[in-house]
């Protein structure tokens, strides 16, 4: 079974070096998915900027239930559940000033880099 197994990743290792060993055909033109690197960093900002705007969502409503539970559970005389919601919130805010720092710091460090001209977030 291991010879198998070791002969299977053999020839899944060798594959692609013999593909590109085919000559080319001159009449066939290959599509082009990203013509420069700039592409490239634009896929990678909207990228980001969407897992970052998603994040800040997430967290207004995570702020919203931790709200709501605040809320429920100051009545009831549940003081662990009172420190546990202001434990919670806490985190929540230090993860936006996280993200919101990362945001800013990769602004910085592009302005830094690029003198500020291509720098778009």
């Amino acid at each position: 079974m291991k010879k198998f197994l070791s002969l299977f990743v053999c020839v899944l290792l060798v594959l692609p070096f013999a593909a590109l060993a085919l000559p080319a055909d001159p009449g066939v033109q290959l599509p082009t998915v990203m013509g420069t690197t700039q592409d490239l960093f634009d896929w990678i900002r909207i990228a980001l900027n969407w897992i970052f705007y998603a994040l800040l969502i997430l967290a207004v409503f995570y702020i919203l239930m931790v709200a709501i539970n605040y809320v429920t559970a100051g009545g009831s005389g549940g003081s662990d559940k009172v420190k546990d919601n202001g434990k919670k919130l806490g985190y929540i805010i230090l993860g936006i000033v996280v993200a919101l720092i990362a945001k800013g710091l990769i602004y910085l460090i592009c302005y830094l880099i690029t003198g500020g001209q291509t720098c778009r977030f």
